[in-house]
C-alpha cells in the first residue's frame, strides 16, 4: 500500500484491456499512474455494477472511494471517476 495525499490521487481509471479482463489504474492529479489492479470476470458479469464494485474495492486498499453517480464514460470501454479520501482510512 501506498501512502498519497488527496492532493496527489485524483481519479481511478477503469479500462477494458481484453475480453474478460479490466484494468484499474489510481491517477495522479499530474497524470502518473500510482496504483494499477486486474479485474477478472467472467463473461456473464460484466456490467457497469460489477466493474465499479471491483474499482471501488481497489482504491479502497490506498485510502479512498468515489461516488458511483460521479463516473464518467470515457470511450466504450473505459470510465473514470474522481477520488474522494475514504471515510475508514
Amino acid at each position: 500500500m501506498a501512502d498519497f495525499t488527496a492532493a496527489q490521487a485524483a481519479v481511478v481509471r477503469i479500462e477494458r484491456a481484453e475480453e474478460g479482463r479490466w484494468d484499474l489504474s489510481v491517477i495522479s492529479d499530474s497524470g502518473v499512474e500510482m496504483g494499477h489492479g486486474v479485474y477478472l470476470f467472467d463473461a456473464a458479469h460484466d456490467d457497469d455494477e460489477d466493474e465499479q464494485t471491483a474499482a471501488a474495492d481497489f482504491v479502497q486498499q490506498y485510502g479512498f472511494r468515489f461516488e458511483r453517480d460521479a463516473v464518467v464514460a470515457d470511450g466504450p470501454d473505459a470510465f473514470w471517476a474522481p477520488l474522494l479520501p475514504s471515510d475508514a482510512a
